[in-house]
């Protein structure tokens, strides 16, 4: 009876969520094109490497998926792939407004990379409202995704980085016609990139004008965060993906702060993909997460060091963001605390943003946020194109 149930859980959570289940793609490409060449050009940060056209999403309009130059979080060039899209028509004597898209949590392993997902256009929030304006729309798959190496999960900067480069590599693309002027816009992970690539614009693109930056139930705030989330479900899966990534990238020694007897497990959730995020009530990734909620924590990685120091290293706000900001968020979400969205906005008008705003959405839960959240961005942003 056991077996059964398992089996019968295993396959409903399959055919919503896990990558390896069968879905019909739309979205055909070699994947030699993600391979780093070697050495890695010397190019500027923006760079184009490779490109390749893609199907388009939508009537007059085209998209790439691309390769383009970055900075890794050691200050290492780096290669980091992603998506362009722009309007077929032709662009204004000024150039096209750029919005830069942060996605949120995919997972930490190359297939999770949206630019390889079988509908890879279906997360990218807000894409035909901002093609129907004109603009043209970037989306990162962030460093480690799709290309070499470990994807530095939560890690604000190189979020931040390819998020900001990304706009440099659409501007350097004829094709697209896009301006310097831009926004940056994010959902969950990919607020947390939104909202310090807003706080590392002017020193990092100096030549680029950011606009307005818009961050939809924003992993800010992560130390109450993850205290809130790591006894569920959602924490189990979130956690796994920390735990591996910064293990592999800072050196730390997984089992100080995970029970050896689960360590194979953390392991196996980290391998998965979240899928089709925005479509989902909740993350559910299969039997493993299931057996981890509520008990794969030996220590508390917010308290225990060296851990502790990547909760306070890239928690959001501890640096003003000198443009308009909007940040969204769900009464709904049971991944994102409400209280600690409200308190990160308080934080940055607190720096003196006093364009720094809250809009809450009534019944919204976390998965459904970032798409929520996009009759509020698109007029935002509208009112600040100069």
């Amino acid at each position: 009876m056991r077996s059964k149930f398992l089996f019968l859980v295993a396959l409903g959570i399959c055919g919503v969520v896990l990558l390896s289940c069968a879905t019909k793609s739309t979205n055909v490409f070699d994947a030699s094109f993600y391979n780093t060449p070697s050495p890695i050009p010397s190019g500027a940060p923006g760079t184009i490497i490779r490109s390749e056209t893609m199907n388009a999403p939508f009537p007059e309009s085209q998209a790439w998926r691309v390769m383009y130059a970055s900075t890794g979080i050691n200050g290492e060039p780096i290669v980091v792939s992603g998506m362009v899209f722009a309007p077929t028509s032709p662009p204004p004597s000024g150039g096209r407004p750029v919005v830069s898209w942060a996605h949120p949590t995919t997972g930490i392993e190359d297939p999770c990379a949206p630019s390889r997902s079988p509908k890879p256009y279906e997360d990218v929030q807000g894409l035909s409202e901002f093609l129907d304006l004109g603009w043209v729309v970037v989306a990162t798959d962030y460093q480690g995704l799709g290309t070499d190496g470990m994807h530095p999960y939560l890690v604000g900067a190189s979020e931040a980085q390819g998020t900001l480069d990304i706009v440099r590599a659409a501007h350097n693309m004829s094709e697209t016609g896009a301006s310097t002027q831009y926004f940056v816009f994010g959902h969950s992970q990919g607020g947390q990139a939104a909202l310090f690539a807003g706080q590392m614009a002017s020193t990092y693109a100096p030549e680029l004008q950011l606009l307005g930056v818009a961050a939809a139930a924003p992993a800010g705030l992560l130390v109450p965060l993850f205290r809130a989330d790591k006894d569920t479900m959602a924490g189990s899966v979130l956690g796994s993906y920390a735990v591996i990534s910064w293990s592999d990238i800072f050196g730390y020694d997984e089992s100080t702060v995970v029970k050896s007897s689960l360590s194979r497990r953390v392991h196996a959730v980290s391998e998965k993909c979240v899928v089709g995020g925005s479509r989902l009530s909740d993350i559910e990734l299969g039997i493993n997460d299931l057996i981890l909620k509520g008990r794969m924590w030996s220590a508390d990685p917010a308290t225990t060091s060296p851990w502790s120091n990547q909760f306070t290293i890239n928690t959001a706000g501890q640096k003003p963001i000198n443009v308009p900001l909007l940040i969204t968020q769900g009464t709904a979400d049971k991944i994102i605390t409400p209280s600690t969205t409200a308190e990160l906005t308080a934080t940055y008008v607190d720096m003196g943003n006093t364009d720094a705003k809250e809009q809450v959405m009534d019944g919204v839960d976390h998965m459904k946020a970032g798409k929520a959240s996009v009759p509020y961005v698109v007029p935002f942003f509208q009112g600040l194109v100069k």
